[in-house]
């Protein structure tokens, strides 16, 4: 009996815990499924709206889509510049998984680009998570199929096609065309309010630089949806971006080119007696307007490179290693003593201070007061004896204009050297902006070399004598130069030099036409202004003139000048600048080459063949 009561103890025993098992069995059920409930009540009702705009978020994306950049003109409508569609590598970093080494690896394989690079292109786009950053732009058709190909395992990662600038020309004015570059931070800072992004590329000098406003236009957008890698799958809705403007310049690309080749073939050619003989500059331009035809500054450089993200690093390092510095503008920022380019206006400021006449007969001996040399003393030749100021500007007399400049003094000289816009940038229309150059005169002194002893800040005569030679402290640029003898050309006035004509919308309205803009306006009689004319036609025509061996059989009345400027132990700088036809001139051309010797051949057969070019007149003419 004991044993069956404690048997059927344990049999109710049992059983009670069985249902004290199943009641916490349903307990739990009854509370996981209440905080499910209520869990769905909180995602679905209370925060619905919200995750509904973040799922949204995750599947739609807003896409800047960029404008075409306005294209660059020669002053004959032929394009210099010009922008057209090409596949571009995009990368989204929202889109990139946190382990991503199989990511960059792939991709740069098939874009040959290392872990920095692309390290560097995903922080670029950190502020903006989920808009495209561009990694390599005008990829070819098996870059874009390779990406293709590899779409499921390159999450994030996609084609898309936009705008890329195709410079026609190759380096055919490279340093006034300009060219672009990435977006630098500072430029980002400065910029990002008006849409500009980590990845674009932005005008680094010249036009492409001076007018970014203008050419670059307004960007656009699309909403996209977008695939579980982050890649557009459809277009929702979209702005279309606008077009940026158009530039018509004044280059003439035809005789740009001609000037060019004039150069470079000239310095191959000098090259032989002068290996140092790398470097120029050339400028050529309408006296009637101030537009210029053509301006070269040796060595150029391709500005198509630097759109390339492979080579751009490359090739800005051996543009920077360069001892020929073929980044510097050597037109409006290389400062050079003009030499003896400079003898005309000298030779205006003795006629109209009453120094001298036209008719002035002066003995060169051959030696000044403070010892400035004619060319022919060291040469062991005879004197020039008496000589007009014709002469003198024809045979570049270094006597006649050292001994009358100092008549005239440098208070009087400095003055007319500013009249003529010597001291001071022209205004053109170009970034990197103009150097200044320099006008010395006994302030200037004082203060450069405050310095030293008293003795060495005091302006002497000597230093007159070789301001009215072109050599000493003077210095101009090419672009000054020609803007000068332009005054000299057009009897008294000069145009403010300009590199656009107009700027057109692409709707095709006129947003800015030029117009010929007085610069300068020299009080000088006519009378004095036309004695130096002849005696600059006599460089050309006088039996000793300077520049006769390159243009005596031209059959255009030129009137020109020839000038070397004197570097310490090493070969001269050689100039020329002159004008045709001298009656009524279209053009005025100055050259420089450095290193290169003596203007009469260094420089005038470079000007000859732009000459020859401009006039439609070939070797045999």
């Amino acid at each position: 009996m004991s044993l069956r009561r404690e048997r059927g103890e344990y049999h109710e025993l049992e059983n009670r815990l069985s249902k004290q098992r199943i009641q916490i069995f349903y307990a739990i059920v009854i509370i996981s499924l209440l905080v499910i409930i209520g869990r769905l009540w909180y995602f679905q009702i209370a925060k619905g709206e919200y995750y509904a705009h973040l799922s949204e978020g995750n599947r739609m994306r807003q896409i800047r889509t960029s404008p075409s950049r306005g294209i660059i003109y020669d002053r004959h409508g032929n394009p210099l510049i010009r922008s057209r569609h090409a596949f571009t590598v995009s990368l989204v970093p929202g889109g990139i998984p946190q382990n991503s080494q199989a990511v960059m690896e792939l991709l740069g394989e098939i874009l040959q680009m290392s872990d920095e690079e692309l390290k560097e292109a995903i922080e670029r786009g950190r502020g903006h998570p989920y808009e495209s950053v561009r990694l390599v732009r005008d990829v070819d058709p098996k870059t874009v199929i390779a990406i293709e190909e590899n779409r499921f395992l390159l999450p994030g990662v996609f084609i898309e096609v936009e705008p890329v600038r195709e410079y026609l020309c190759g380096n055919l004015a490279s340093h006034f065309l300009g060219y672009l570059g990435l977006i630098s931070a500072q430029e980002l800072n400065q910029l990002s309010d008006q849409g500009y992004r980590s990845s674009d590329l932005i005008g680094k000098s010249g036009l492409e630089r001076l007018y970014e406003k203008e050419l670059r236009g307004e960007p656009g957008f699309q909403v996209v949806e977008v695939d579980a890698l982050s890649r557009p799958v459809q277009i929702s809705g979209q702005v279309d971006p606008i077009p940026g403007s158009n530039l018509i310049t004044t280059i003439d690309s035809e005789l740009q080119l001609a000037a060019q080749n004039a150069m470079q073939e000239h310095l191959a050619t000098i090259r032989q007696n002068y290996p140092e003989a790398t470097s120029g500059a050339i400028v050529v331009i309408d006296p009637r307007t101030g537009e210029l035809l053509a301006v070269v500054s040796e060595p150029g450089f391709d500005p198509s490179l630097f759109l390339n993200a492979k080579e751009r690093n490359n090739y800005i390092r051996q543009l920077n290693n360069s001892s020929d510095l073929p980044l510097f503008n050597r037109v409006v920022q290389g400062q050079y003593g003009p030499g003896s380019v400079i003898k005309p206006f000298i030779a205006v400021a003795m006629l109209e201070e009453g120094v001298i006449t036209p008719d002035t007969v002066f003995n060169a001996t051959g030696t000044s007061k403070y010892g400035v040399r004619d060319w022919v003393i060291p040469l062991g030749l005879a004197p020039f004896g008496e000589i007009t100021l014709t002469d003198a500007l024809a045979v570049s007399s270094n006597h006649f204009f050292a001994e009358h400049g100092a008549q005239v003094g440098i208070d009087r000289l400095s003055v007319w050297l500013r009249n003529f816009g010597f001291g001071q940038p022209t205004g053109l229309e170009i970034a990197p902006a103009e150097s200044a150059g320099l006008v010395p005169d006994r302030e200037w002194k004082r203060e450069r070399f405050s310095d030293r002893p008293s003795s060495e800040r005091v302006w002497y005569p000597t230093d007159t004598e070789q301001i009215s030679i072109g050599q000493g402290f003077l210095t101009t640029t090419p672009l000054q130069l020609a803007v000068a003898y332009c005054a000299i050309a057009n009897r008294g006035i000069a145009y403010k030099p300009t590199l656009i004509r107009q700027i057109v919308g692409p709707s095709g309205e006129i947003k800015l036409e030029n117009s010929p803009e007085v610069l300068i306006e020299l009080d000088a009689s006519k009378e004095n202004l036309e004695a130096v004319i002849e005696g600059m036609q006599a460089v050309i025509t006088h039996p000793r003139g300077t520049a006769r061996n390159s243009f005596g059989d031209f059959p255009i009345k030129i009137a020109g000048k020839t000038g070397s400027y004197e570097i310490p132990n090493q070969p001269n700088h050689g100039l020329f600048a002159g004008f045709a036809p001298a009656d009524d001139p279209e053009i005025v051309v100055v050259v420089i080459v450095e290193h290169g010797g003596g203007g009469g051949s260094a420089a005038a057969p470079i000007a000859r063949k732009v000459f020859d070019a401009y006039f439609g007149l070939g070797k045999n003419d």
